[in-house]
């Protein structure tokens, strides 16, 4: 019994440490947007300027994120984990101190670089170390952990700026992550085991012996299902964050919404998915088929979307129809997670994973563009329509993939 006590522990000091950290690299992925207007008017920048800052840090954040995950295969998560938190803290430190524009871009490249790591040193983390039985669960806190970043982030940015200036702003919010670093160095390799790492070690040592898997083979992400991933995860991206970024503005354009309202519809479906994730966590630990659930879960998320303009409902029924996408997309993400999982051959989760979490940064980039032209085009009902219907073909492909995998083994 003190041994089973022990071992959960373990997994919950583990995934703990890992939601703080993934948290942090949310929060800095927000650090510049909150104080643009002050940064631009101190430095006399435009708004390309200031928006490709922002382009520059997810550019590289896509770039290093599968060789990112090589390294945490070959080289072990947690240095590869501390040596991006590190990274991004100190350049997000160095945003304080940036004397032109051409200096913000190194600096902005050099945290994308840092923010890289995390997804697959995280994963690799969790799939290797944490009791399979807790392992939703897991997922679902560091997902989480990434919202709360995603929702601190502008508040404690706006707040901070506010009372010191941006420059001060950045300069305490990247110390902090120094500090965290620093805190997590010397607390060392105790802090990142879980109650697997034992039987972790012994498959390391198994692994060496017959050489199942190359820690630099490239040919596991060149598996169809793999492959498969990658698109799930891109055209996700595409559903969710042109949704995120446009329901206010087609809501305005499209029905005369004020903005304070359109927004406030938004807000029902960013309540919604935490709470989702929670419960979706607990679901992926009891059900066994993640997959129907990552299906069911995102059409109804998709359907929701996609009825906005169809049911032109308003006010707290329309926030309340949002909430209930909220729910169900939430619901989904530690079940994906999981079936994405079963897909990953041991000793390549940091490769594996980083490959396909790379889709989501490719549907973030080639996104906007296309839902701006929408309201351009003076289509605004088109964001939600176009949503609606890649989240639905989302789920058809992890489904399909999970059974083609399924099938296969």
């Amino acid at each position: 019994m003190t041994s089973v006590v022990s071992a959960t522990r373990k997994d919950v000091r583990l995934i703990s440490v890992i939601s703080v950290v993934h948290l942090f690299s949310h929060f800095y992925q927000l650090t510049l947007a909150p104080v643009f207007p002050l940064i631009k008017v101190e430095m006399g920048l435009t708004n390309v300027e200031l928006g490709f800052l922002v382009t520059v840090f997810f550019i590289a954040s896509a770039l290093f994120q599968t060789p990112a995950g090589f390294l945490v295969d070959r080289f072990g998560a947690r240095p590869i984990l501390l040596g991006g938190l590190g990274m991004l803290s100190l350049a997000v430190t160095g945003y304080s101190l940036a004397p032109n524009y051409e200096m913000f871009l190194i600096l902005t490249f050099l945290a994308g670089m840092g923010n890289s790591v995390f997804h697959p040193a995280d994963y690799s983390l969790m799939n290797n170390l944490i009791s399979p039985h807790l392992m939703g669960r897991a997922f679902s806190y560091h997902t989480n952990g990434g919202h709360f970043g995603f929702a601190l982030g502008p508040a404690v940015m706006a707040l901070l700026a506010a009372s010191f200036g941006w420059r001060d702003a950045a300069m305490a919010v990247g110390l902090v992550g120094v500090v965290l670093t620093i805190v997590l160095v010397i607390g060392g390799a105790k802090l990142f085991e879980g109650s697997q790492s034992q039987e972790e070690t012994q498959t390391k040592k198994d692994e060496t012996t017959q050489k199942e898997v190359s820690s630099t083979s490239i040919a596991v992400l060149l598996r169809p299902s793999i492959i498969a991933f990658f698109l799930f995860f891109t055209i996700l991206a595409m559903g969710l964050i042109g949704m995120q970024n446009f329901t206010p503005t087609a809501l305005v354009a499209g029905r005369g919404f004020d903005l304070v309202s359109a927004s406030g519809a938004l807000t029902g479906f960013l309540i919604g998915a935490p709470i989702g994730i929670f419960f979706g966590g607990y679901a992926a630990d009891k059900i066994k088929h993640q997959d129907v659930v990552a299906l069911i879960c995102i059409i109804v998320a998709g359907i929701l979307i996609f009825l906005v303009p169809v049911l032109e409902l308003s006010g707290l029924i329309l926030t309340f129809q949002f909430f209930l996408a909220g729910i169900f997309f939430g619901t989904a993400l530690p079940n994906r997670d999981m079936v994405v999982r079963a897909s990953t051959p041991k000793g390549a989760s940091g490769r594996v994973f980083g490959f396909v979490y790379g889709g989501l940064d490719t549907g973030a980039a080639i996104t906007p563009a296309i839902y701006g032209w929408f309201v351009d085009l003076g289509r605004p009902d088109w964001v939600f329509f176009s949503s609606g219907v890649l989240l639905s073909i989302a789920a058809f492909i992890i489904f399909a993939t999970a059974r083609a995998v399924r099938a296969r083994n």
